[in-house]
């Protein structure tokens, strides 16, 4: 009946026996991190088998064994307990992962590099092309500018007209006011004002001692340079014949730097000691009124002037200031200005 009711071999594997079998402990394979459910124990099964029939001294030594293994691990009834595993597999892990971790951040830090390396040579493009329409758009503006300007002094051209009661007493006025206080170059005359000129000056005009148009208003843009601050001013008109008409005029400019290296080189360069020398350091930063004249020759057929004689006297000045006759030689050979403040022919 027995042998009916229970397995073969049941003898061997009762309850008495497997009870009394120590547990084994961990093998390497359970303590790796895939295995840590192996590594607890569950109070509750130790209990569990304590209340087996026929087993009195496996209940105890069961529960002993539990009260031992719950007092060593001080973890509380009902909670798992987990078996530390050994340090050197722990070891062992962290180099590994701290190869891994150190190989990530290089990785990381290289990305990032390029990266930044590849942002900066795009802003750099950027600003490059900025930079370059930045350019194009400033010489195309002064291009333009420049060609409305010689367009505004065209159609100025075209739509002066010289007055039908043009008359000499007109352009002597008129050329006086122009250059009252001189002209730098071509380009600072009024577009009016030069298209008067161009109406009123024969085309080869006498100039001493040149000729034409531009080189009257080169004459006057040397004597600007020379004294900036020159001042010429109409005192009378008087009609000498028909076609003739002389206006007296006061000019007035001061000898300042300019003057000593444009018109008087010599005296500026003299070794130091010398007369001219002293001569330079008596004249410097004298302001000179001068009394003169303009001859206008007039073409009553062409209604143009044909002749102009510009005569300032500079000598009386300088000898009142100087004192003699030799300091005034002095001062006028060798400079670039005529004692009728004239441009002198070697330039």
């Amino acid at each position: 009946m027995e042998t009916t009711l229970h397995p073969p071999g049941f003898h061997e594997l009762s309850v008495n026996v497997i009870g009394c079998v120590v547990q084994r402990s961990l093998s390497s394979r359970d303590r790796s991190g895939g295995g840590r459910v192996a590594g607890y124990y569950c109070n509750d099964q130790l209990q569990t088998r304590s209340i087996l029939p026929n087993c009195s001294t496996t209940k105890e030594h069961t529960t002993s064994n539990a009260a031992n293994l719950s007092n060593s691990r001080q973890a509380p009834v009902g909670q798992a307990t987990r078996v530390t595993p050994t340090k050197h597999r722990d070891t062992k892990q962290y180099k590994l992962s701290g190869r891994r971790k150190s190989k990530v951040q290089t990785g990381s830090t290289t990305m990032t590099e390029r990266r930044r390396e590849y942002y900066r040579m795009k802003q750099q493009r950027y600003r490059d092309r900025q930079r370059q329409c930045e350019e194009e758009l400033e010489s195309s503006t002064r291009q333009l500018t420049e060609e409305i300007n010689q367009l505004k002094r065209h159609r100025d051209q075209l739509t002066f007209q010289a007055p039908r009661n043009l008359t000499i007493w007109i352009v002597a006025t008129e050329y006086l006011r122009i250059f009252s206080r001189g002209v730098f170059t071509r380009d600072d005359i009024n577009p009016n004002d030069l298209a008067l000129l161009d109406a009123t000056m024969a085309r080869d005009v006498l100039v001493e001692p040149t000729s034409g148009e531009d080189a009257l208003i080169r004459n006057w843009s040397l004597v600007t340079q020379w004294f900036p601050d020159v001042l010429v001013q109409l005192k009378q008109l008087k009609q000498l014949t028909k076609n003739s008409l002389i206006a007296s005029i006061t000019v007035s400019f001061t000898i300042s730097a300019a003057a000593m290296q444009g018109a008087f080189p010599h005296l500026l360069n003299a070794r130091e000691g010398s007369r001219c020398a002293q001569i330079a350091e008596r004249v410097w930063d004298q302001h000179l009124v001068l009394q003169g004249s303009v001859c206008f020759d007039w073409d009553d057929k062409s209604k143009q002037v044909i002749r102009l004689h510009h005569q300032v006297d500079m000598m009386s000045v300088m000898l009142q200031m100087l004192g003699n006759l030799e300091d005034v030689a002095l001062v006028f050979n060798g400079a670039h200005v005529t004692p009728e403040c004239a441009v002198s022919s070697a330039l």
